[in-house]
């Protein structure tokens, strides 16, 4: 995929700092209660009084936030939005969809799955080889485009106009997805709708209840991808999130990456820099840097939650 032209950047920063915000209040459990979270990149978050959802409040208008999820988002020169070189973590992402695909498999053996927010479709080839029928949902039209000429199924643009059937589906897949939703409880309304009941959703979503979020605050990396990053979760916002759509949460774990140790060490960087920036100099030095480790801060939890 190529990069990004610097026209490219240029316009979309432009687009995001000439943006309608738009107020909004909880959108978990409808409270108007709220106390000031703190600000972040020029966007301010509110932490709401009833279910602890944390949440950007003015916020650009839902079609901005749309807009930011096209082919340049999976290669992106800007540091606020997506990433750099998404498929160049194939290796690491097949890794993750195996392991998480083996959670869901423990309560649903097989069947027909559908992975919102499916990039470049590493679950998809996953899933499928292990004998899932497999749909997707990528917003990202060209990217969509590939992934169904490469794997010859089919992936749709829009959850609420793809046309899916009640309880078509025995699975559904949101990783990385919920926190940059704007139309989130309608969508986890329609997701409800489409998976059959007994059927297991399962989210992975950055923690903001976790020891390294507490730890890092504004330098934790995931305060850092704004306005992408709509809302903040803990697990009590996240349960209610849940309960409130018709599910009830199975299992909470935490997920971690399949990743080069000069890459694990940059991450490691913002919380002890004193350390950590000697340790990648040495691994970078003595040539140890591309040896592969699963390093998990446990800073993204993961949720299993079946359908009732």
């Amino acid at each position: 995929m190529e990069n990004m032209s610097p026209n490219t950047k240029t316009t979309r920063n432009t687009d995001l700092d000439t943006a309608v915000m738009e107020k909004v209040a909880c959108c978990v459990c409808l409270s108007l209660e709220a106390t000031f979270f703190k600000e972040l990149e020029g966007y301010r978050f509110y932490r709401c009084h009833g279910c602890t959802l944390v949440y950007m409040s003015p916020r650009p208008h839902a079609k901005t936030l749309r807009n930011l999820y096209d082919e340049h988002y999976f290669c992106s020169n800007d540091p606020r939005i997506g990433y750099e070189v998404y498929e160049k973590d194939v290796n690491s992402l097949s890794y993750k969809s195996s392991r998480l695909l083996a959670d869901i498999e423990r309560h649903v053996s097989s069947g027909r799955i559908l992975d919102i927010g499916c990039a470049h479709g590493f679950l998809l080839r996953v899933a499928r080889e292990k004998g899932w029928e497999v749909e997707g949902i990528e917003p990202a039209s060209t990217v969509a485009e590939r992934v169904q000429e490469e794997l010859g199924v089919m992936v749709h643009g829009d959850l609420f106009k793809a046309g899916f059937a009640e309880g078509q589906f025995d699975a559904i897949t949101m990783w990385d997805v919920v926190e940059h939703l704007p139309n989130l409880k309608e969508s986890m309304l329609e997701i409800r709708r489409i998976l059959r009941r007994g059927g297991i959703l399962s989210i992975v979503t950055p923690d903001l209840g976790s020891f390294a979020a507490r730890l890092l605050a504004e330098r934790w990396e995931e305060m850092r991808k704004m306005p992408e990053h709509i809302y903040f979760f803990n697990r009590r916002s996240l349960r209610h999130l849940l309960e409130a759509g018709g599910f009830t949460p199975l299992e909470w774990s935490t997920v971690g990456k399949l990743m080069p140790l000069d890459e694990a060490a940059s991450r490691m960087v913002p919380t002890r820099p004193h350390f950590w920036k000697p340790v990648l100099s040495f691994l970078r030095w003595s040539r140890l840097s591309d040896k592969v480790v699963y390093l998990d801060p446990r800073w993204k939890m993961s949720v299993l939650a079946q359908a009732t």
